[in-house]
């Protein structure tokens, strides 16, 4: 005569797969999410880069000393002619493009610590991407949107959202970073070369290499997921 489970059992066994569930599926979700946000990355770093190249051909400058610059309108507009189905940021546009910020706040880095780590920040009022001129930056057919600094002492340095204003997390260091676009500049680390013998050296004196931290900061990340190859924070 056969003998079946009894409702202790299944329900003391049903107990333990919950449990086991509970343990394991935010892991897994943790670690599906970051793949995507580094594939994400490593695609819109191909067409920056791709587009840089053919930048430098064109108007006869070299991406890694810093003589490629996108520092008024005219030049933002003459690189952005390098990605598909452009949308430039205007001053006019501005706040329509960006709205997608009010909807998912902002987290500058998974840190809490201070009020710059707080949610609610917006990625268009920054000063380094805030327009200053008719034209700041635009947003791609597949949804990266791409700033560039105007100001003259950071002119190679950008803002991209690798998926968008009305995609989320809008996490600093996961879908957004901060990068410079040549690799003269030596002193930091968020350069989207990879990691710079700066970045290097900071990083030994335990200091400087936001990313690098525990928590992780919001600057460095892109230099970090290069270095890397996965997103280890």
């Amino acid at each position: 005569m056969s003998k079946g489970f009894t409702l202790a059992e299944v329900l003391i066994t049903l107990g333990i797969i919950g449990v086991v569930a509970a343990i394991t599926i935010p892991s897994l979700m943790s670690s599906y999410r970051k793949k995507s946000y580094y594939t994400q990355f490593m695609k819109a770093r191909s067409v920056i880069e791709n587009a840089l190249r053919m930048y430098a051909n064109d108007y006869d400058c070299d991406v890694h000393d810093g003589s490629c610059y996108f520092r008024n309108e005219e030049e933002i507009r003459n690189f952005g002619k390098y990605f598909k189905g452009v949308q430039y940021v205007t001053l006019d546009n501005y706040k329509n493009l960006c709205a997608g910020y009010d909807k998912i706040p902002i987290t500058w880095s998974d840190k809490k610590s201070s009020d710059e780590d707080s949610e609610g920040a917006s990625f268009c009022d920054n000063s380094y991407a805030a327009p200053e001129s008719d034209t700041t930056g635009f947003l791609t057919i597949d949804g990266m949107l791409l700033l560039l600094t105007q100001d003259a002492g950071y002119a190679n340095g950008s803002t991209v959202d690798v998926n968008g204003p009305d995609s989320g997390p809008n996490v600093f260091g996961r879908d957004m970073f901060y990068f410079y676009i040549s690799s003269d500049i030596e002193v930091y680390c968020n350069n989207m070369w990879g990691i710079s013998k700066a970045c290097k050296q900071q990083k030994q004196n335990g200091g400087g290499a936001y990313c690098y931290e525990t928590p992780y900061g919001a600057d460095d990340c892109g230099a970090r997921l290069i270095e890397e190859g996965k997103m280890n924070y």
